[in-house]
């Protein structure tokens, strides 16, 4: 399957594109849907396609049927990932631009808060993570980890439930209750010790008091032992785009020292706005 290497796209701005042809290997054969193979061989030919092609060049390209060609060029372009433009040719739609510009914010979040991290990590001798909101899951996009790390729980890529960490709580604390309605979609809350809040309507109330102190705690909710802290991170709009929080154990982190690495977090992650903000 032809592999793109540098994509073209207008609102992304012109650059050159290699080719390259990649095979998978033999043994990986039988996990590949041929649908989603096509899909992607199609995108990959129309991200280096600056003037477009029409349905006849792409099925001719790829040599596939003309029926097959434009059931999957619809279905990308109800998606918004392909459009058909008044000459009839079809190139990459702006939600590749939508999903390239989230995948970008998120490496420049992290490079930009990485000081941050490293900083609170050594001063107050525990572990310090970054984290984004995907669907219905935190995950932890930056880490700066102190020589006293509880057990190596937090990694990046390492996802995470809402409802039970304080990274999780942290991000969807300012959410309507309609949104948390939808985000949860009446789904029972996993309960992994005594202290998981294991109901919606208890999450809710927890959450109200999240707003009401600034910042979110996981007080051995997920790992016995394990206590961490967290605060929203804002942009300029004023809408929460990641989440900060340190993490020990409980002995590390007992019930007392919880508010002051609270009001810690609170500082970094206004600084850390300020800095977004160019302030």
């Amino acid at each position: 399957m032809a592999k793109s290497m540098i994509a073209t796209h207008p609102r992304i701005g012109r650059q050159s594109a290699i080719v390259t042809k990649v095979e998978a290997p033999k043994r990986d054969q039988q996990f590949r849907l041929p649908a989603v193979d096509r899909a992607m061989s199609l995108l990959e030919l129309l991200a280096i396609s600056r003037e477009g092609l029409t349905l006849s060049e792409v099925s001719r390209k790829l040599s596939i049927p003309k029926s097959t060609t434009h059931y999957l060029i619809h279905t990308l372009a109800t998606r918004g990932y392909v459009q058909r433009g008044n000459n009839g040719r079809h190139s990459l739609g702006l939600r590749f631009a939508d999903v390239a510009s989230a995948s970008t914010a998120e490496l420049d979040l992290g490079a930009l808060a990485t000081p941050f991290l490293k900083q609170i990590s050594a001063r107050v001798n525990l572990t310090a993570t970054l984290s984004v909101l995907r669907g219905a899951e935190a995950v932890i996009i930056g880490k700066a980890t102190s020589f006293l790390d509880a057990g190596g729980g937090a990694w990046v890529g390492r996802h995470l439930d809402l409802h039970c960490t304080a990274q999780g709580k942290a991000l969807i604390a300012q959410l309507a209750e309609a949104d948390l309605n939808k985000l949860f979609g009446g789904r029972a809350l996993a309960q992994f010790t005594p202290k998981t809040i294991a109901t919606l309507t208890g999450l809710k109330t927890h959450l109200a008091e999240v707003r009401s102190s600034g910042f979110a705690v996981n007080n051995e909710e997920q790992v016995y032992g394990v206590r961490a802290v967290a605060v929203p991170i804002v942009n300029v709009s004023g809408l929460v785009i990641a989440a900060i929080s340190l993490r020990g154990s409980s002995k590390q982190i007992s019930l007392f020292r919880l508010p002051e690495l609270g009001q810690e977090l609170i500082r970094v992650s206004r600084d850390l706005s300020l800095q977004m903000s160019g302030c």
